[in-house]
């Protein structure tokens, strides 16, 4: 009997647990966890992040945090989830699986929060699902305490040169300071201390020191961020045996609203600048054409003279040795006031007038300038030409009436009727005399004396009398010719006689 009894107690359990083994149950494991900073100042914000330890496809949980905290974000970190939030109770899920990190949010630590006083925040009820079934991971949990405020030190205990001497001597307050070193010295040989040892400090300027000015600046950042700067000016001195430069050309020179003529060169050193009526100071610009040279002198604004009128502009450039100077002037003049009539404007350049002493005649006013050359010089090389060209014109006409004295005598000769006589100005050119060809002479015939025989008579016509060839006069044309002729075609005319 006993024996069926625990026979069927034994049949019974199993069955139970089978039963218990079929039906799903909500599985509890630890693993879900809350991280984050556990020392944080007051007012400061506090970052956590919900960890899973396996890969999930969903999860679920409830957020709660202390008094001395405020909700202020949140986020998803798995790329491609969703996430929702609703009075603190948060929904994460996706069509991958995740692991590790999946809900991050952010708490900010109330500005009256103490330093020490506990700080606290939780997930609830943090449940997962794989896909097929849902786990119920507890509670995550992050605690941590108010740190103390952060130092706002950001000052120098000292400081301190090994090569050079600091003026004025060091104080936490003095942030400015200036030294002098020798030529032979490159860099400051700096000592200094923080103030707060969680502060940091950062040196610039200090690499290679240049020969004149250079900056030196010390930056001491605090723990919380505020910072302090100490400036030291350092003047390096030259080399003792540098020789300073003479240059004092100018690299460029402008003028504001103007051009310069010529085009600016530093070799040039006289301008002219033209402006409108209507412009009453000009801005003039101008840069060294040496980098070491002490400056340029007479730029910025200038005034110019009343209307019309010139005014003398220099700028002057200092080399670097201090004495030597380069100066350029410029002519600035105003334009004529417009009035309906285009003005004109005449510069004579008195580099391009011949240094010539004036004539002095008794009597005799000075006569103004034509060009570069003077009136009376004019009249005086048109006199001259006017004489040579009477004098040639005198020696050609009178060569002509000699050679015809020669050839022919108007009392006792005339020319031989087979010789045509020339006309004059017949051709539209300067005449000229052909001297005749010499003719046999005609023999002589013996007369021979015969009886006249008495003929009968007849009459015969009247012949006409015969009449010299016409000569045709020279008209107005042929004389304009002759007048027009140049001294080139009579010195010709004179050379082929």
């Amino acid at each position: 009997m006993i024996k069926k009894f625990l026979r069927g107690a034994s049949c019974t359990m199993l069955a139970l647990l089978l039963v218990l083994l079929l039906i799903p149950q909500p599985v509890q494991a630890a693993g879900a966890s809350l991280s984050g900073s556990s020392s944080i100042q007051a007012g400061n914000t506090v970052t956590l992040t919900l960890s899973v330890p396996n890969s999930i496809y969903g999860l679920t949980a409830d957020l709660s945090y202390s008094s001395n905290l405020s909700f202020t974000n949140y986020n998803c970190s798995v790329s491609g989830w969703s996430i929702l939030v609703n009075n603190n109770k948060f929904s994460a899920y996706g069509t991958s699986s995740a692991s590790g990190g999946v809900i991050v949010i952010k708490l900010k630590v109330s500005g009256s929060a103490k330093e020490g006083d506990e700080l606290s925040a939780s997930f609830t009820s943090v449940t997962v699902s794989d896909g097929n079934s849902d786990t119920d991971l507890g509670t995550a949990s992050w605690s941590g305490k108010v740190g103390a405020a952060p130092s706002g030190d950001c000052a120098l205990s000292s400081l301190s040169c090994g090569n050079a001497t600091l003026s004025p001597s060091f104080t936490s307050k003095t942030t400015y300071y200036s030294c002098t070193v020798p030529f032979a010295v490159t860099k400051l040989d700096l000592n200094y201390k923080k103030s707060d040892s969680g502060a940091s400090v950062s040196v610039s300027g200090n690499d290679e020191l240049a020969v004149g000015a250079n900056t030196v600046t010390i930056k001491v950042t605090a723990a919380n961020g505020e910072t302090r700067t100490y400036t030291i000016e350092v003047t390096r001195e030259q080399d003792p045996n540098y020789k300073p430069s003479t240059n004092g050309k100018l690299s460029a020179l402008t003028i504001e609203g103007a051009s310069l003529s010529p085009r600016f060169s530093a070799a040039v050193t006289d301008y002219i600048a033209y402006v409108p009526y209507e412009t009453t100071s000009i801005t003039l610009a101008a840069q060294a054409a040496d980098e070491k040279a002490k400056g340029v002198n007479g730029i910025g604004t200038v005034q110019l003279s009343t209307a019309e009128a010139e005014t003398l502009v220099t700028v002057t450039g200092v080399a670097e040795d201090g004495k030597s100077t380069q100066v350029y002037t410029i002519h600035v003049l105003r334009m004529p006031a417009y009035t309906g009539i285009i003005p004109t404007v005449e510069v004579i350049d008195p580099a391009t007038i011949p240094s010539v002493p004036p004539l002095e005649i008794p009597g005799v006013l000075e006569l103004p300038l034509v060009g570069e050359v003077k009136t009376l010089y004019v009249a005086i090389a048109a006199a001259v030409l006017l004489v040579v060209i009477l004098f040639l014109l005198g020696f050609l006409i009178g060569r002509g009436s000699g050679g015809r004295d020669d050839d022919y005598d108007d009392d006792d000769r005339q020319p031989p009727e087979d010789v045509q006589p020339i006309l004059p100005y017949s051709t539209g050119s300067v005449p000229r005399l052909v001297p005749r060809e010499e003719t046999e002479p005609h023999p002589v015939k013996e007369p021979v004396h015969t009886v006249p025989v008495p003929q009968p008579q007849e009459e015969t016509p009247p012949q006409p009398e015969k009449t010299k060839p016409a000569v045709d006069e020279p008209t107005q044309a042929d004389e304009d010719q002759v007048r027009t002729m140049s001294l080139e075609d009579l010195l010709d005319d004179i050379h082929n006689m």
